[in-house]
């Protein structure tokens, strides 16, 4: 067994070298005579699928994971690398009681919890999920990830004033990245716009755009929702043209379009009024017609607020 141990750390050693000069088909085979040479050493299989995982090898890493677990079952990392992958393969039900297993060895697995809650979340199991991030918080009081996946939570379930005070610290927080601050000012943006603070989300919504590269037109759509109701039609029209790029068929927003669009004609003819004489008598000084805002479908998570038209007089009394 010592002799087999030994040539199978020999070997192990040898895929490390052919790792780092780039022979991944040579640490491949390698690492399958360094399993094939002891079938029984769990060390192995598991630096194999660590490097099957690494080079996107999923299946296989799959089957070596599930040996490993066999043969070294007090080892909580096989049982949570084995969870992610069958996460990733949308095995949702084998995927949580791995991370069972791996959770009874190391109950403070960070890692492993934070699959756990978003699992849970995947499983409409709200409230254990909620449990599970304040768990992760009390292993980790700074946590961000799990901050921010609490605050989301917390907004789902239209607690939006239970977000807000998690989110504002981390959008200032140096030790986050930008990505996840970025996340942080558009989750805030979308609490603020659920308590109809609609000046206050604009203006996080607009920060969180500077860094939001994925980008998509409902979130555009949200932008030009949210700056409709702060009555900031400047912010409006850029935000509409920017969700049309991105999809020119995007229903909401073409709604919305239109609306833009009867108004700006409706004030082209009010314009030329100034100089053209009118058939109809008393039309300059009208205002262009509202922009219903009933009749546009809210963002999610905003769906009980907006009931007003916006008036483009208070818009023109203003300019």
């Amino acid at each position: 067994m010592a002799v087999r141990d030994s040539e199978s750390q020999d070997l192990v050693e040898q895929v490390r070298e052919a790792t780092e000069s780039g022979q991944q088909e040579q640490a491949a085979e390698l690492l399958k005579q360094a399993v094939a040479s002891n079938p029984n050493h769990a060390g192995v299989r598991r630096q194999l699928s660590e490097f099957l995982i690494t080079n996107g090898f999923s299946e296989e890493a799959i089957q070596q994971l599930e040996k490993t677990t066999i043969l070294s079952p007090d080892d909580p990392r096989p049982y949570i690398d084995l969870a992610y992958l069958l996460h990733q393969k949308k095995q949702y039900t084998d995927a949580l009681k791995n991370l069972e297993f791996g959770l009874n060895l190391d109950p403070t697995n960070i890692r492993a919890l934070l699959l756990k809650g978003e699992l849970e979340e995947l499983a409409g199991l709200n409230a254990a999920a909620e449990e599970t991030y304040h768990r992760i918080l009390q292993a980790e009081p700074y946590n961000i990830v799990s901050r921010l996946k609490l605050a989301a939570l917390e907004i789902k379930q239209g607690e939006s004033n239970r977000a807000t005070p998690i989110l504002r610290p981390i959008c200032h927080n140096t030790a986050a990245t930008i990505h996840q601050r970025s996340e942080a000012q558009w989750l805030l943006g979308v609490a603020y716009g659920a308590e109809q603070r609609w000046n206050d989300s604009v203006a996080s919504l607009e920060r969180a755009m500077k860094n939001r590269s994925d980008a998509t037109a409902d979130d555009w759509y949200r932008l030009a929702y949210a700056s409709l109701q702060a009555n900031d039609m400047e912010k409006v029209y850029p935000a509409v043209t920017k969700a049309l790029s991105l999809n020119p068929l995007h229903t909401e927003t073409n709604r919305l379009s239109s609306y833009l669009t009867q108004q700006s004609n409706m004030m082209n003819v009010q314009q030329a009024s100034m100089y053209t004489p009118l058939q109809r008598p008393g039309f300059i000084g009208q205002a262009p017609p509202p922009i219903p805002v009933e009749t546009l479908q809210p963002p999610q998570g905003w769906e009980k607020v907006g009931t007003l038209s916006i008036s483009s007089a208070k818009i023109n009394s203003r300019e």
